[in-house]
C-alpha cells in the first residue's frame, strides 16, 4: 500500500471510530517514514482527540482544579476518585488524584495513581516530575532519579524535574551531578531565589563556600524576606571567618521572624566570638525559651552561654527531636559469646592534624589488636597529613565515606557487623551523628568530641568520669555514663614538642614579668573571667595576659574592655596561631594558665599541662565546666581547683605573688607528667576496653545499658548487675 493510500486509511478508520487502528497504521507509517510530518500530526491530533474524549466536562475539570487550589485535598481526591471509575483514561483525573494523595502523604496511593498517568500520558513531564516527588518522599530515590531524568531527557529546560533532580542526588551525595543540574536551573530561572538556595546548599556540601556564598546572598537579594537564606548566609559566613558580616545575617533573619531562636543563638554566639559583650544581656531577655520552642538550636552554641546542666539536656533534648526523628530500636541480644575481637568503629569528620587526633593518636596505636578489629570512618577532609598516616597504620580499616549518603553510609556500616559505635563528634560542626539513629551496632557510645549529653535514646553510653559526671549528675543525660577510672580524657604521650627555642622578646611578651596565659578560643570568654583577671593584672605589678588571637574583633574588643576597667590594652598580649609542635613548646614561656568558667580549656588544657605550664581552673555544674578539673585530678594537681570565683582569683593572686610556691608546682607537674593517669596513654587504652568489655557483656547476656563504673584495672568481674546511683 502506498503511502497516500494509507493515510487515506487511516483517516477512513477514525471517521468509524477505530481509533486503535487508525493509531496503528500511523504508527506504520511513522516507522518506515519517521520523518512524515503528515502522519506525526494526524497521530498527534489522534492522541489529543482519545485524550479529551477520555476527560469530564471542562465545567467540571474547573471545579476539581479550584478546590485543589483552595487546599481541599481530601474533599478534591473523593470527587475524583469517583469520576475516575467513569473516566478510566482520563489523564487529567488521575494525575489530579495523585497531586491529591501526595498532599495528604498517601505515597503509595500517589504513586499508583501517578504512574497510571504517565501510562495514558507518557509525554506529561509535570506528572512525571509529581510521580518522581512521591517515590523521593517514599525514599526510593534511585527510582525518583530515573523519572525525573526521562523528563529533563524529553523537555531539557523543565524547572521543576532539575532542581528536584538535583535536590534527589543531593540527598544521596552525589553532590557534583546535584550542583550540575541545579546550576541548569539557576540559569534558567535567574530570579528564583529558591533553586539559588538549594544550589548553595550543594556546593557548600562541596566545600565551595564562597559559592554558596555568592548564591545565598542573590537569594535574599531576590527575597529579602527569606529568612533560611539568611541564616545560611549567617552561616557561611561564621565559616569563612566573617563573623560580624554573619551577625549581620542573623539579624536579617530576626527582622523576618523575631521568634526564630535558631538565629538568634547563633547571633549571639557569634557576637561571643568577636568579644561583643552585648551578647549576655540579649541572651538574659530571651533564655527562657531559647531552643525549647520552634525551630530546634544547637546546643554546641549554647554550650558556652549558660552553666546549667538541667538546662542544657531539656534543650538538648529538643533539637535531637528533630534530628533524630525515628530512633531505630536496641537490637536483640545474640545467643552467643564475646567473639574473639570485637569490632569497634569509630566515626568522624577530624581524622587529620586537629585537636581530636592530637589526643587519640596514641589510642590507635594502642589497642590490642588481638581482641580488638578497629575500623575509623571519616566524613571530613581527605588530608594526608602524618596524623592521618599514623591513623592508616595503626587501625584495621580506613572507611573513606566524605562523598557517600547518609543512606549508602549506613548500608556500608552495617555490612561492616560492629560490635561498638562510637561516635567522635557530637553536636560539633560537619557532624553526622544523626546517623546513629539507625541502630549501626548492639552498642553506642559518644565519646570526647562534644561534652554534653545528645538527649537522645540513640546513643546508650556517654563516656565520662566522676569528675565531669560526678553522682547524682544521671539526671541531666539522656545516656547511661560510662565513667573512666581517672579522667575521661584521652592523651597521647608521645605527643612531640618542638625543640625551637622561643623567647620572650620573640612572643612580644616582657623578659621579667609575670604572664599569665588563656589560650581558649574567645567565645569562651566572658565577662566574669576577664573582671578577674583585669583585677589581677591591676594588683600584680607589671604582670601581662597573654591570650589567643582569634580574630581582629575581638583582639579589638577585648582591649577595649581592658581599658574599661583601668588596665592599659597593651599589657593583654595576642598570640597568633601555629602548629601544635610549636605551640606547645611557646607556652613554657608563661606562669600560669587561667582556664575559663562555663566552658572549660580543654584540649587547651592538655596542652598547657603536658607543656609543664599549670592550670587553674573553677569547677562548674555541667560536663564542659568540669573538664579542667578532671584533668588536674588526673594529673594530681588538685590544689588547682576553686569552688568559687573569690576562691580563684585568690589562689591566682597568691600565686603570682609567691614564685616558690609556683615553682613547687611546676616542678610536680614536671614528675607527675611521667607517672599520672593523665598521660598514660596505653593504661587509658585497656581501660577502655575493659569499659567497652563491660557494655558489651551487657548486651551479650540481654541486659539494657545501665551506668558503668570501669576499674582502673582488670578484676575479672563483668559488672552485670545495674550500678545503683543517685536520682
Amino acid at each position: 500500500m502506498t503511502l497516500a493510500k494509507s493515510l487515506n486509511a487511516a483517516k477512513r478508520l477514525e471517521r468509524t471510530d477505530k481509533f486503535d487502528d487508525a493509531a496503528k497504521i500511523y504508527g506504520d507509517i511513522l516507522a518506515r517514514y519517521p520523518r512524515n510530518v503528515n502522519a506525526r500530526k494526524a497521530l498527534e491530533s489522534l492522541s489529543q482527540r482519545l485524550r479529551q474524549a477520555s476527560d469530564p466536562p471542562a465545567v467540571v475539570k474547573a471545579r476539581l482544579a479550584k478546590g485543589f487550589a483552595a487546599g481541599q485535598f481530601r474533599v478534591t481526591a473523593t470527587s475524583t476518585a469517583e469520576l475516575v471509575r467513569e473516566y478510566q483514561d482520563s489523564h487529567f483525573l488521575w494525575s489530579l488524584l495523585g497531586r491529591c494523595y501526595l498532599e495528604l502523604g498517601a505515597l503509595d496511593k500517589s504513586a499508583s495513581c501517578l504512574t497510571r498517568a504517565c501510562d495514558i500520558d507518557p509525554k506529561s513531564g509535570e506528572s512525571r516530575t509529581l510521580l518522581g516527588n512521591a517515590l523521593k518522599q517514599q525514599r526510593k530515590f534511585h527510582d525518583a532519579i530515573t523519572q525525573y531524568s526521562k523528563v529533563i531527557e524529553a523537555e531539557p529546560d523543565n524547572l521543576a524535574a532539575l532542581n528536584n533532580l538535583g535536590n534527589t542526588l543531593a540527598t544521596l551525595g552525589r553532590f557534583p551531578e546535584a550542583a550540575q543540574h541545579q546550576a541548569t536551573a539557576c540559569k534558567l530561572a535567574p530570579q528564583n531565589a529558591q533553586l539559588r538556595y538549594n544550589h548553595a546548599g550543594t556546593l557548600r556540601q562541596l566545600g565551595d563556600l564562597k559559592g554558596a556564598k555568592d548564591l545565598y546572598e542573590s537569594a535574599v537579594k531576590i527575597s529579602p524576606d527569606f529568612a533560611a537564606a539568611h541564616f545560611n548566609l549567617g552561616q557561611i559566613n561564621g565559616l569563612l571567618g566573617n563573623r560580624t558580616e554573619a551577625i549581620r545575617n542573623f539579624d536579617g533573619a530576626l527582622e523576618v521572624n523575631a521568634d526564630d531562636d535558631r538565629s538568634r543563638v547563633q547571633k549571639l554566639h557569634q557576637m561571643a566570638h568577636i568579644s561583643d559583650w552585648r551578647w549576655p544581656e540579649e541572651y538574659q531577655q530571651h533564655r527562657r525559651h531559647l531552643g525549647l520552642r520552634g525551630t530546634a538550636c544547637s546546643p554546641f552554641a549554647m554550650l558556652s552561654m549558660e552553666d546549667n546542666p538541667d538546662l542544657l539536656r531539656h534543650r538538648t533534648q529538643a533539637y535531637a527531636e528533630q534530628q533524630f526523628s525515628d530512633v531505630a530500636p536496641p537490637l536483640p541480644a545474640r545467643a552467643s559469646k564475646r567473639p574473639d575481637r570485637l569490632r569497634v568503629g569509630y566515626f568522624s569528620a577530624d581524622f587529620h592534624a586537629h585537636a581530636t587526633m592530637h589526643l587519640m593518636g596514641g589510642l590507635f596505636e594502642q589497642h590490642d589488636p588481638d581482641r580488638f578489629e578497629v575500623v575509623a570512618y571519616s566524613y571530613g577532609p581527605n588530608r594526608q597529613d602524618d596524623s592521618r598516616k599514623r591513623l592508616l597504620s595503626h587501625v584495621a580499616q580506613f572507611r573513606e565515606m566524605s562523598n557517600v549518603s547518609n543512606t549508602n553510609f549506613v548500608a556500608a556500616v552495617q555490612a561492616d557487623k560492629l560490635d561498638i559505635a562510637v561516635d567522635l563528634k557530637g553536636y560539633t560542626g560537619d557532624n553526622r551523628s544523626a546517623l546513629f539513629a539507625t541502630r549501626l551496632a548492639p552498642v553506642h557510645m559518644s565519646y570526647l568530641g562534644y561534652p554534653g549529653t545528645m538527649g537522645t535514646p540513640a546513643f546508650d553510653y556517654l563516656i565520662g568520669d566522676h569528675t565531669v559526671c560526678p553522682p547524682g549528675s544521671e539526671r541531666h543525660y539522656s545516656e547511661h555514663l560510662m565513667r573512666m577510672p581517672h579522667s575521661y580524657q584521652i592523651n597521647d604521650d608521645q605527643r612531640q614538642i618542638s625543640d625551637r627555642q622561643f623567647t620572650r622578646e620573640a612572643c612580644g611578651l616582657p623578659k621579667d614579668a609575670f604572664v599569665f596565659c588563656s589560650f581558649n578560643n574567645s567565645y569562651k570568654i566572658t565577662p566574669r573571667e576577664f573582671d578577674i583577671w583585669m583585677r589581677l593584672l591591676a594588683q600584680v605589678d607589671d604582670s601581662v595576659l597573654w591570650l589567643l588571637r582569634s580574630n581582629e574583633w575581638s583582639q579589638a574588643n577585648l582591649q577595649r574592655e581592658a581599658e574599661a576597667r583601668g588596665i592599659d590594652p597593651s599589657r593583654l598580649i595576642f598570640a597568633d596561631r601555629m602548629p601544635q609542635q610549636d605551640h606547645l613548646a611557646r607556652q613554657k614561656l608563661a606562669d600560669l594558665f587561667l582556664d575559663t568558667f562555663i566552658y572549660n580549656a580543654h584540649t587547651t588544657a592538655s596542652d598547657a599541662l603536658w607543656a609543664g605550664l599549670p592550670v587553674l581552673t573553677l569547677m562548674g555544674q555541667q560536663f564542659a565546666s568540669r573538664v579542667g578539673a578532671s584533668l588536674l585530678n588526673a594529673v594530681g594537681l588538685p590544689e588547682l581547683i576553686t569552688q568559687s570565683e573569690g576562691d580563684y582569683e585568690a589562689r591566682a593572686l597568691e600565686l603570682a605573688r609567691s614564685p616558690d610556691d609556683l615553682l613547687g608546682l611546676r616542678n610536680k607537674l614536671a614528675t607527675n607528667r611521667n607517672t599520672a593517669p593523665l598521660f598514660q596513654t596505653k593504661a587509658f587504652t585497656r581501660a577502655l576496653e575493659r569499659g567497652f568489655d563491660m557494655a558489651f557483656d551487657r548486651y551479650l547476656n540481654g541486659l539494657a545499658p545501665d551506668h558503668l563504673n570501669v576499674p582502673e584495672r582488670e578484676t575479672g568481674q563483668t559488672n552485670l548487675k545495674p550500678e545503683t546511683v543517685a536520682a
